[in-house]
């Protein structure tokens, strides 16, 4: 499983807040910024890699998954999930058949056909080989461009945006006590 690791120990001399902020406010701060960051990751990981490979942004964010973190346990885990990197075609909207194959959205998959399978699922289906059978589903695959999104993601930003958002939760938990 791919995945994208922050655990954070935070670094008082580094945030001046810091010093004036008791130990649980820290660590409430801590945890409240590493689920921000968490999200954040999710949506731009998602609508980076659904523009490079041209498909709708709530198909990728549902292989993306994200372990939150807890006041016990300050690390996050953002992530591939079991069905991660796969987009069956008819997911892609609707499917019309015509003479070289199928067009769904602006994308057309030669010598395929539209079936309806006897448990009720209608989708987009190719020949593995010239006989009738077997027949197996279109898939567009993204697992490459998650993967090196989710790199390069932890590589710039994530850090650095994890630290903007604990100074901020920091300053408003100290406002607010």
């Amino acid at each position: 499983m791919l995945a994208v690791n922050i655990v954070t120990t935070p670094d008082l001399a580094s945030w001046q807040q810091a010093l004036t902020a008791t130990e649980q406010q820290v660590n409430t701060a801590a945890v409240r910024a590493l689920n921000k960051t968490a999200r954040w990751a999710r949506s731009h990981l998602a609508s980076i890699t659904a523009k490079k490979s041209n498909v709708k942004v709530g198909l990728v964010r549902n292989s993306l998954s994200v372990v939150r973190a807890r006041p016990s346990k300050p690390s996050i885990v953002v992530g591939l999930n079991q069905k991660a990197g796969v987009i069956k075609a008819h997911k892609l909207g609707a499917a019309r058949q015509n003479a070289s194959g199928v067009r769904v959205a602006k994308r057309q998959f030669d010598h395929a056909f539209i079936a309806q399978m006897p448990n009720g699922h209608q989708g987009v289906f190719r020949r593995r080989s010239k006989s009738r059978l077997p027949i197996q589903e279109v898939q567009i695959v993204i697992t490459g461009r998650l993967r090196d999104e989710m790199e390069s993601l932890s590589e710039r930003g994530l850090m650095d945006n994890f630290e903007r958002i604990f100074e901020r939760e920091l300053n408003y938990l100290l406002r607010v006590a």
